[in-house]
């Protein structure tokens, strides 16, 4: 077999050493992804990371050709419970890369929010707003608790520039207590001014921004639904050029369902046209879920695959969905990785998508009910229908998150295998033709 990316040498070495035997049947492992590119066969295994060029058999014993692959764990003795391997192997990393401290902080300065999105998250929530006194909690709560500096400010809502002077009240908090911080937020992008950018970039230490739009303007007129009228298109659309011009990353989310993705195109044309300092802004799509679109979740995707060229033939630079990580990772998400939410009111949450009875503390107390987040975090166990998943290694890992995405394993199966062959063909493009792969 010829390897096209070797595996992860920390998962390597925990996991111990196949012994072949004669006479042992092995089958193809969960992990073991097969896919095909320009009439090659290949396989990815989403625990070890090790991509091969290669044919998996339905079975094979020790002796009939294909031991680099039991080696390798493609294959496994009938009966292994791949499951506990994981957790095994998943356990004994997260002990070696625990952080010491809250690694970072998403905080929510105000539910409020100056737009009326017809797919709104935070709708039925009360729009709850942070006091000067929750916001200098925040500052002594961050300063007893944080980690390794730099402290990592995620800035979340509601809206929050809607409250920029909370945002000032805890950096400036910060920064006389000799906390060293950068930060990111999410906006709408529609009251960022030329004062406000400058802030954003001295005080508040801001590097990255991530702007939800609707597509092309009829689009997002009609689902953003501003409490002001304003042409707020075009002015988010400057104000992400004078954005990347000021050395700020701009991530450019499009949010699409079945109603508004063929007017993509439409909204790279007025992207391209618009914006004119492109280096630092990134744009992507991203599916809205609610019962509508559930249907139509997986063809959605496969649009989204198919507009990844026209992105980045606009001139701008793409972020992957979901893509492969190519590397084993111990989480995928905030509160898997230590870090903590603060809500308006100084209430303490794993994760901004957390039901109130995860709540375990606040600011003014600290962890009042630690038991809720171990309940919410634990680790050492898998949701029953996911203990078979192939992704199993690519996702969180924690069965409490109330995150379920329809069409999981397809949606996962379709993105591996378009990041795959882009990592084939780049990697081809790169080398010889007669040294493109290295012999295993």
């Amino acid at each position: 077999m010829h390897v096209i990316h070797p595996a992860d040498q920390n998962v390597r070495r925990l996991l111990p050493h196949v012994k072949l035997q004669a006479g042992m049947r092995c089958v193809p492992s969960q992990y073991a992804l097969p896919f095909s590119h320009d009439g090659r066969l290949y396989l990815f295994h989403t625990l070890t990371k090790e991509c091969v060029e290669a044919v998996l058999p339905a079975s094979a014993v020790p002796g009939e050709g294909f031991d680099e692959l039991i080696e390798a764990r493609f294959l496994v003795p009938e009966g292994t419970d791949e499951c506990a391997l994981y957790l095994s192997v998943s356990q004994m990393l997260r002990a070696f890369s625990a952080p010491k401290g809250v690694p970072s902080y998403l905080i929510l300065p105000t539910l409020a929010c100056n737009a009326r999105c017809t797919y709104c998250y935070e709708e039925g929530r009360t729009p709850v707003t942070m006091t000067p006194e929750v916001a200098d909690q925040v500052v002594q709560y961050i300063v007893k608790t944080h980690g390794k500096p730099p402290v990592k400010l995620d800035w979340y809502g509601g809206e929050p520039l809607l409250c920029e002077g909370i945002i000032d009240r805890i950096c400036e908090g910060l920064k006389d207590a000799g906390i060293e911080f950068r930060s990111k937020i999410v906006s709408n992008g529609s009251l960022i001014t030329p004062r406000i950018l400058e802030k954003m970039r001295t005080d508040w230490n801001l590097k990255s921004i991530q702007i939800p739009m609707d597509g092309a303007e009829p689009d997002y007129i009609a689902r953003k639904r501003y409490c002001r009228e304003a042409d707020h298109y075009h002015a988010v659309l400057n104000a992400i050029d004078r954005m990347s011009e000021a050395g700020i990353h701009v991530a450019v989310r499009c949010n699409v369902d079945q109603n508004n993705i063929a007017g993509v195109p439409d909204f790279l044309n007025d992207l391209s046209r618009c914006i004119t300092h492109r280096e630092n802004v990134f744009v992507y799509l991203s599916p809205l879920y609610y019962a509508d679109t559930l249907d139509h979740d997986l063809e959605i995707w496969q649009q989204m695959i198919a507009l990844r060229e026209p992105i980045e033939q606009a001139g701008f630079q793409r972020l992957p969905y979901k893509g492969l990580h190519m590397q084993f990772r111990t989480n995928y998400c905030m509160a898997d990785g230590g870090g903590v939410a603060i809500g308006p009111d100084g209430g303490l949450f794993p994760c901004d998508g957390c039901p109130e009875e995860a709540r375990f503390g606040n600011v003014f107390d600290g962890v009042t009910d630690a038991e809720a987040k171990k309940r919410f975090c634990r680790t050492d166990r898998v949701r029953e229908m996911c203990r078979k998943c192939p992704f199993l290694p690519e996702c969180t890992s924690f069965s409490s998150c109330p995150w379920r995405a329809p069409h999981c394993r397809e949606v996962r199966t379709l993105l591996a295998q378009d990041d795959l062959c882009r990592m084939i063909d780049k990697q081809t493009a790169s080398e010889p033709a007669e040294s493109a792969f290295s012999n295993c």
